[in-house]
This record gives C-alpha cells, structure tokens and sequence, in this order.
C-alpha cells in the first residue's frame, strides 16, 4: 500500500446552506458529495424543468415539428407518385429535368415547377388539416379577471 501524504480536502458550509469545496494546488482528488435529500433536489430541478417545457409549450412545439417531417415526405411523395407523372404526359418529359438555353446560362425552369407543386401540395394539405381537424378552434379562449 503506499502511503497518503497529500494534505486534505478542505470543505466549508456557509450559513445559506451553500458548500465550498477547496484542494491544495496540485492535488487532484475525486470528491463525493452527499446530499441530505436527494430525492427532493431532484424533484425540484426536473419539477423546474417540466414547468418550463409548459411554460414555453415546448412539447407541442416538438410535437408539431416531427409530424411537419413526416407529412413534407408524404406529401413529397404524393407528388412525385401521382401529380408529377401527369405533368410528365402533358409536356412530355421529366419536369424536374426541363431546362432552357438563352445567352449560354441554362434555367431550370423544370425544378422551379417542381419545388413550386411539392409547395402548394403542401399548402394545400396543412390548410385542408386544419379546416377538417378544426385545429384553428384548437386556442383556448382568455380568462377575463374580474374587477374588484
């Protein structure tokens, strides 16, 4: 076994509860901190933690965002399975491959066309889920204070 010979950690309590933990320079000790009530420092940080994602409706936010990806590839998909092929018959080519040649630049007008339908696609279908799920009625009303 070897022997100790650094000098000890030094640890202080102030009177608001709070703890200093103080080493010698050059000592590099690992320190365990116990805490009288664990389960109620706990609850106080996550109980903070919860009253802020209601606060800011952090969850709702998250919520919205993930079900916005999924339906943007649904929807891309929907576009690209039954609308895109009818485009495609009518001009006779891929549009997203429609190109004009005019003073030696190329114009993509095809993919501009493109982007343009996946958008209205996508307009259409969140307007068509908020008018059918009736999801504008979905705020809640203010609460009036009484006057005293």
């Amino acid at each position: 076994m070897s022997k100790d010979t650094n000098p000890q950690v030094k640890v202080t309590e102030s009177k608001d509860g709070s703890v200093k933990i103080t080493q010698p320079k050059g000592v590099h000790r690992g320190v365990t901190v116990l805490l009288e009530q664990p389960d109620e420092v706990v609850r106080e940080s996550v109980g903070g933690f919860v009253t802020f994602l209601k606060e800011k409706a952090v969850v709702g936010l998250a919520v919205g965002f993930i079900i916005g990806q999924q339906a943007q590839g649904l929807i891309k998909q929907l576009v690209d399975s039954f609308i895109t092929p009818w485009i495609n018959i009518i001009i006779g080519s891929e549009l997203p491959k429609r190109a004009t040649v005019f003073g030696g630049q190329q114009f993509a007008w095809g993919k501009f066309l493109y982007i343009l339908i996946n958008f209205i696609a996508v307009l259409v279908a969140v307007y068509a889920m908020v008018r059918i799920f009736k999801l504008d009625k979905l705020d809640a009303k203010p609460v009036k204070k009484k006057k005293s």
